[in-house]
């Protein structure tokens, strides 16, 4: 009985190690893919700064791609919008949550640009994206439209899905794409000043700023 329990010991103490590598892989290949791209990734690479044996990762995945596919989870959000009960403080809770995103985590910007350059070269590691991180998110923007446009807050005029368009483009990837498009300038992207400046267009007259 007491020879058996070392041997206990050492079968609990490796199940923590394979979520430590699992883990590991998963960080590594989206550090790799946000600095070089898809061409720039090879499971050389991903070993390499896991700490891994190539060995480890061909068990799990047969290919960098499937890698990349898993690896997107790691930035999957569970919380769900708040629903306000008010379209200006929805969208501003929208703003902020992607500006304090893109701000904290630096790599998150880095990835989305390489995964936008993937669209037509590699559109299935760019779907993936897509059904994993985007889909769920738009759902809850669409919610938060038809509500809105429910409570007589936005243009009944417009279509829900013209104006889920536009809350992305502006609110969500608005600091990301203010970045791309004006790297060398201190432009600032301002969460009230982009909500504001979207209600001026799609808001119904009473929820309008200064209205």
């Amino acid at each position: 009985m007491n020879e058996a329990e070392p041997g206990l010991a050492v079968r609990k103490a490796g199940r923590p190690r394979s979520v430590q590598s699992h883990q590991a892989i998963l960080e590594a290949t989206l550090e790799i893919f946000a600095e070089e791209g898809l061409q720039g990734l090879s499971i050389e690479a991903i070993a390499e700064r896991a700490g891994v044996g190539k060995t480890t990762i061909y068990r799990r995945w047969s290919s960098k791609e499937d890698v990349i596919k898993e690896a997107l989870d790691l930035f999957r959000g569970e919380h769900p919008l708040p629903d306000t009960g008010n379209i200006r403080d929805d969208l501003l809770y929208i703003a902020k949550e992607a500006h304090e995103l893109f701000k904290r985590n630096a790599l998150m910007g880095k990835l989305l640009t390489k995964l936008i350059a993937e669209i037509k070269s590699r559109p299935e590691i760019y779907q993936a994206f897509y059904d994993k991180l985007a889909t769920p998110r738009l759902q809850q923007f669409r919610q938060v439209v038809e509500r809105a446009q429910e409570r007589g807050e936005l243009r009944q005029d417009m279509d829900a899905t013209f104006i889920l368009y536009q809350i992305v483009i502006s609110l969500a990837y608005g600091n990301l794409f203010t970045e791309l498009l004006f790297p060398n300038t201190q432009t600032v992207f301002e969460p009230e000043m982009a909500v504001d400046a979207l209600l001026s267009g799609i808001g119904a007259r009473s929820s309008q700023p200064g209205k």
